[in-house]
């Protein structure tokens, strides 16, 4: 039964090289692009494992799966995913090394956005549909793909727990009598969105291919460009504006769109983690404009980061708009203006803040998702309340209904673990030889899909100077933010593994 499904995700994996060979294909004959060849031999190499582990499927004699496995399938397809995805990269001569390779593939099957490459604008266009496709085939998730279009394969199968491991958040929410079908309305919200991005970015100075390639990466709050410079490339605040919409749109619940289509507007209104994510990106904006304006102020900036800052009000609105809401919906895009680096460091503790929270649980964002964040500090309040009034008993209530004693358990026990994995993290990193504040900021921004750190790894640098030790680590980091911390965890308990 894992086989079949293995070799299903393959076969996937295989259409989109397929896919890429065709966009290479083109370019070879209008420009003459080279990567056409090396796309269709991992096509071929990776369609017939994939053909291979589904007949094995089909010939075993487990036709069900225990949730243990589903686990096992979520978290390993990620992995098989990156190994097989990084040979265009290493055939082409985009990187030279296996390390970069595997940390550009899974940041970009992560939707992470973080990359090693310093020269974006000189590769093929087989290279960067390639970058661009990953992430948005990572964005909702390959598996929960499965789900959607090939339900047979996951028959006998717990398809809940399937979609749980690769869509995790506080609950997961049915939008239909099955999870397949539930899966089938995400990928339609997904491709209709995308959809839409791509033909507002088309309407400015965005070429198609341009325009296609940061649609991707735009709903998939994944953030690679077909530029080193990013969205900055094209210097113009029509496209910002428009990526500013979708990457809002993206950070947002999908379920949100389904219940918009249903006219189902009293579950909007009732959706507290909805409330929040707004008002946030409102009140942080206003936050980052106000810095921007009584900088000059400050003795604490100097001449040199003043100069870096927006100078007009319309520019302060837009790159502060622009900023928030790449860091809550953990894309990673940068505009004009882009180095956060430079403003100073009183911009650093908020651009950090945000990074980590990231957005809704449902959307492509990652983060501690903003649902956890309020169940915390409404747990904080009902411990200050119960300290006061000792007698009294508070329940947590999220839109309205009660948050049971596992789900708080399970939140309480993400964020313990978050700070474990981040104390971690920075004695290895360190220990690599980054500095603390590289080697800190490097992890979360890793962890929580975001991309962009600071210093070398900051926005106007890239990862590509890091120990490779640090690259491997930051890879893994990258898996255990987009899958979160209890699917991995799961794998390294020898009681999950068990027999019952």
């Amino acid at each position: 039964m894992k086989s079949k499904l293995f070799g299903v995700l393959l076969l996937i994996e295989a259409a989109a090289l397929l896919l890429t060979a065709a966009v290479a294909g083109h370019y070879h004959r209008v420009a003459g692009e080279a990567d056409m060849d090396e796309f269709l031999i991992v096509a071929g190499l990776t369609g017939a494992l994939g053909l291979l582990l589904y007949n094995i499927g089909n010939m075993s004699k487990q036709k069900t799966m225990q949730i243990r496995d589903t686990f096992m399938v979520v978290a390993l397809a990620w992995v098989l995913f990156s190994v097989l995805g990084m040979l265009p990269f290493l055939m082409y001569g985009t990187v030279d090394n296996v390390t970069d390779a595997f940390f550009e593939t899974m940041s970009g099957f992560s939707t992470t956005g973080a990359t090693v490459l310093i020269n974006i604008d000189s590769q093929p266009h087989g290279i960067l549909f390639w970058r661009s496709i990953m992430q948005w085939l990572g964005g909702l998730g390959v598996v929960v793909f499965t789900l959607a279009f090939v339900p047979s394969v996951a028959k006998g199968s717990k398809k809940m727990s399937l979609f749980a491991a690769e869509a995790p958040g506080l609950s997961v929410e049915k939008l239909a009598p099955t999870m397949g079908a539930t899966s089938r309305l995400l990928w339609i919200i997904y491709i209709v969105l995308t959809l839409l991005c791509a033909f507002f970015y088309h309407l400015g100075p965005m070429n198609k291919f341009d325009a296609v390639c940061h649609a991707f990466t735009t709903i998939a709050t994944g953030g690679f460009s077909t530029h080193q410079a990013s969205i900055g490339y094209f210097q113009s605040t029509y496209v910002e504006y428009v990526c500013i919409f979708f990457m809002l749109l993206s950070g947002i619940n999908f379920a949100m769109y389904h219940f918009f289509v249903r006219r189902r507007f009293d579950v909007i209104r009732r959706n507290e983690e909805l409330r929040w994510y707004l008002l946030a990106i409102v009140v942080f904006s206003l936050l980052f404009m106000a810095r921007f304006s009584l900088a000059p102020r400050l003795d604490v900036i100097t001449e040199e980061q003043l100069a870096s800052h927006p100078a007009t009000i319309g520019d302060r609105i837009r790159i502060s708009l622009f900023h928030v809401v790449a860091l809550l919906s953990n894309t990673g895009f940068q505009g004009s203006n882009f180095d956060y680096d430079q403003w100073g460091r009183l911009f650093l503790i908020p651009t950090v803040s945000l990074m980590i929270v990231g957005g809704c649980a449902g959307s492509t964002s990652g983060g501690i998702k903003m649902v956890r964040v309020i169940v915390l500090f409404k747990y904080i309040k009902k411990t200050v309340n119960e300290l006061i009034h000792s007698s009294s008993m508070y329940n947590i209530k999220i839109s309205g209904q009660v948050v049971d004693d596992l789900s708080l358990k399970r939140v309480l026990s993400f964020f313990s673990l978050f700070i474990l994995v981040f104390m971690f993290n920075v004695v290895v990193l360190t220990a690599t030889g980054m500095s603390f504040e590289e080697g800190s900021i490097s992890f979360l921004t890793c962890f929580s899909n975001y991309g962009p750190g600071t210093g070398i790894t900051g926005p106007s640098g890239t990862f590509v100077n890091i120990p490779a030790a640090a690259k491997w680590l930051l890879s893994f980091d990258m898996l255990v933010g987009r899958l979160e911390i209890f699917t991995i965890l799961l794998l390294f308990l020898p009681s999950f593994w068990r027999t019952r």
